[in-house]
């Protein structure tokens, strides 16, 4: 038996309070950094060898391996004289070993296989075909999210009402209908019917539901306040007392660090545990080991903001530290040199390693400006959560298209993009295409063949490659008069490709959506660095050149010396990615209203949504040990659009004292270093050609500039009402007479371009 006082040795007291309450429910509310794996370790251990309580009654679950195995590491340490151990798992893999052991109750006649995302998406789309459903009209994807989605909540194909008149509900409804059966006659489970299944099984045969809760006496769960609803009803089932339970349910986790309701979580959960568990015991977790008292106290001034949430405030005795320092820079560009410059010279004069940062972005699209960067000064980075931005398939795709547009003959691109976005050319078709190749002509000849020659492949097919081969035709053809990025707005316009994956409606595609437009942006910069100070017949020429120019700097900079070192380097992650991660200095970077917090909260009109937004500025601010940045932009050139940002709302959160705030997007003197401060408080930094600029004040835009330079600024700020857009003001100009274009920011953010010409009568006096 442990004795009391080992079982608490290391503990706080609100930690220890934690594993002594062993009888009925209980929340643990803990803080960013404080300390709750050793709390739960710590419980689990005392329950075994205190309590006596047999190390199968102990069930504790969490949402990643990773997560689980340390766990399990730390609970083997405590208990190296059992040879038993506790069920320590995630919820998916404690619910299959739970279905394995009921095989009998459960639709299947032989042990079941689980089907991946991929193996889901193949059944959604052998159920389309067999209901004659063209998935041109009926996207997969959207599909899968949607069953995804039921899935979270529990809910069956024949709970759902489709609202009358409703027939994309009914169809929704028929194709999940039938996918289930499919699933179910394959043997098979996808990750969302494992959790579902465990549920049904548990609340249709009370004999089972007995037998689980007589097994799993001490339940804990991590993180509960990113459970969705099936988990939410799963762990009701085997604790409730009114089906039968135990209310030995230990429950830890954080409302204020609930980051991911677009993927299910209900924060809910949380919040209601003590009205589900009446009597149930509250703790809270406050003290922070992680970060210096600025860090905490300033993201606690943030998140206090938020209405849905438990009264709790960290605190920690750790030193003062460094004030957080903010920094406004005139675009991105700046933004990213700063970043890695002051990466440099922390590692050269302060004993600092790349692998101590981190950059912090909204949305996976923002890492390209912090790589080019990297790779130009040669410092090593990983991309957490996301790949490198030349590595997501959308931007291979459309360099795909690029290459073939420069080289017909390259047929490992050609095979790439024959059927992205889908035209129904399959395998076979590839097949006897390669075949034909075979016998001279290369592949881009024996696809003009077959796709002029009906007996190749079918009178169907053939059409399919001949509207294929024309495009590229057509592509080729205009390639030579157009900028490269009107080329490759031409290209997703006549494949259709944006449209494709709008029409998916799920997060996965709106960020490749989001990185298309970000590639829209480098490809502007490249035109400009190409053309500047070119002359008209000049600028023509070199039109010619742009192609396999940006394709022979796009080859070049995938090609990083250690790359492959995953484990070193400076980390680059989205905000949701950071959550449970730490590290000495941290960059949260592109703090904007419409970036970050996120443009949703307009779009959406969700009140809750802003919360959200908050939460993930808390969650990045508290994963820094001694160092925190906080960087916004003036301007910024993002999704093919230059956009006045306004620093977001967070800002007016934190209390000046904690914050050092330096406004570097003026009076910029035109040194040679880039990105560096001078005495007088300025920023220099480099264009997007690599020349030193200055960006000036205009007078009638205050705190607000952007190149090129505006011409007759009084436009600028200037309200119309549009007969289709409604109420929005004039934010950006460019041109000059008849040719002026005025960029107008309507409601939500939304941003159009005109020309002035077609404006002047909707223009406010």
């Amino acid at each position: 038996m442990i004795e009391l006082e080992k079982a608490v040795q290391g503990l706080n007291p609100p930690q220890r309070e934690a594993v002594l309450h062993t009888q009925g429910p209980l929340i643990v509310l803990a803080g960013a950094g404080s300390g709750k794996t050793k709390m739960l370790t710590s419980r689990i251990a005392y329950l075994i060898e205190s309590c006596g309580v047999a190390p199968y009654q102990i069930l504790a679950v969490t949402f990643t391996n990773k997560a689980a195995q340390e766990m399990r590491e730390r609970v083997a340490s405590y208990l190296q004289s059992f040879t038993n151990q506790p069920e320590i798992g995630t919820f998916h893999s404690v619910c299959v070993r739970i279905l394995r052991r009921e095989a009998e109750k459960t639709p299947f006649t032989q042990p079941f296989v689980i089907y991946d995302d991929g193996d889901q998406l193949s059944l959604i789309k052998s159920v389309l075909r067999k209901l004659n459903l063209d998935e041109k009209t009926t996207n997969p994807k959207a599909i899968q999210g949607s069953i995804n989605r039921f899935k979270c909540d529990a809910t069956e194909p024949h709970e759902i009402k489709p609202a009358s008149n409703r027939y994309d509900e009914e169809k929704l409804k028929l194709i999940y209908t039938h996918y289930q059966q499919e699933l179910f006659a394959n043997n098979a489970v996808d990750f969302g019917e494992i959790l579902c299944m465990t549920y049904r099984l548990l609340r249709d045969h009370p004999e089972i539901r007995k037998r689980y809760q007589d097994r799993y006496r001490f339940i804990h769960v991590d993180e509960y306040q990113d459970t969705n609803r099936v988990q939410y009803l799963l762990l009701s089932l085997l604790a409730r007392t009114d089906f039968g339970g135990h209310k030995n349910i230990c429950v830890v986790g954080d409302e204020d660090q609930s980051i991911y309701k677009w993927r299910g979580a209900d924060i809910r959960n949380i919040l209601d545990f003590e009205t589900d568990y009446p009597g149930a015991k509250l703790v809270k977790l406050e003290q922070n080991y992680r970060s210096t008292q600025t860090i905490i106290s300033a993201a606690s001034h943030v998140i206090k903001n938020n209405l849905k949430r438990k009264n709790k405030t960290l605190w920690t005795e750790n030193p003062q530290g460094l004030p957080i320092s903010r920094i406004q820079f005139p675009d991105e560009r700046a933004e990213a040199e700063t970043v890695v410059s002051e990466i440099k010279k922390l590692c050269e004069n302060e004993g600092y390693a790349f692998e101590d940062f981190a950059v912090f972005y909204r949305t996976h699209a923002q890492s390209r400006q912090f790589e080019d960067v990297l790779r130009r000064e040669k410092i090593l980075y990983k991309i957490v959560g996301g790949l490198r931005f030349y590595d997501r398939k959308e931007i291979k795709d459309v360099l795909s298209y690029f290459k073939v547009i420069m080289n017909p003959q390259d047929s490992v691109s050609l095979k790439r993009i024959i059927n992205v976005p889908g035209r129904g050319i399959g395998k076979v078709t590839l097949d006897k295409i390669e075949e034909l190749a075979s016998l001279g002509g290369g592949f881009w000849g024996a696809l003009q063949q077959a796709a002029q020659d009906p007996s190749v492949t079918s009178g169907g097919t053939a059409r399919k490659l001949a509207q294929f081969v024309a495009l590229i035709e057509r592509l080729i053809r205009e390639q030579p008069r157009l900028k490269l990025s009107e080329l490759y707005h031409l290209i997703l316009d006549e494949t259709g490709y944006i449209r494709d994956l709008k029409s998916e409606n799920s997060i996965e595609a709106s960020t490749r959506v989001e990185n298309l437009q970000e590639f829209d942006t480098l490809l502007q910069e490249f035109e400009e660095d190409q053309l500047k100070n070119l002359g008209e017949e000049e600028a023509v020429l070199k039109k010619k050149e742009l192609l396999p120019l940006f394709l022979e700097q796009s080859t070049l900079v995938t090609e990083v010396e250690g790359q492959k070192d995953f484990g070193r380097g400076v980390s680059l992650m989205t905000l949701h990615s950071s959550k449970g991660l730490e590290f000495p200095a941290v960059f949260l970077v592109g703090m904007e209203e419409g970036l970050f917090p996120s443009l949703r909260i307009w779009e959406e009109e969700d009140p809750e949504a802003i919360e959200e937004e908050r939460r993930l500025c808390y969650v990045g601010m508290t994963r820094a040990r001694e160092r925190l940045y906080l960087f916004h932009v003036s301007v910024r050139r993002i999704w093919g659009n230059i956009s006045y940002q306004e620093p977001a709302r967070f800002f007016t959160e934190i209390p000046d004292e904690f914050m050092e705030f330096r406004d570097l997007t003026y009076g910029a003197s035109e040194k040679s270093s880039a990105s560096s401060w001078n005495h007088s408080g300025s920023y220099s930094g480099y264009s997007s050609g690599g020349q030193p600029h200055s960006v000036k004040k205009p007078a009638s835009l205050g705190a607000r500039t952007a190149t090129p330079v505006l011409q007759e600024e009084s436009f600028i700020g200037q309200k119309l009402d549009h007969p289709d857009y409604g109420m929005g003001s004039v934010v950006f100009l460019e041109g000059a007479g008849e040719d002026k274009k005025l960029t107008i920011e309507f409601r939500g953010r939304q941003k159009k371009k005109f020309l002035y010409k077609y404006l002047k009568a909707y223009l406010e006096d």
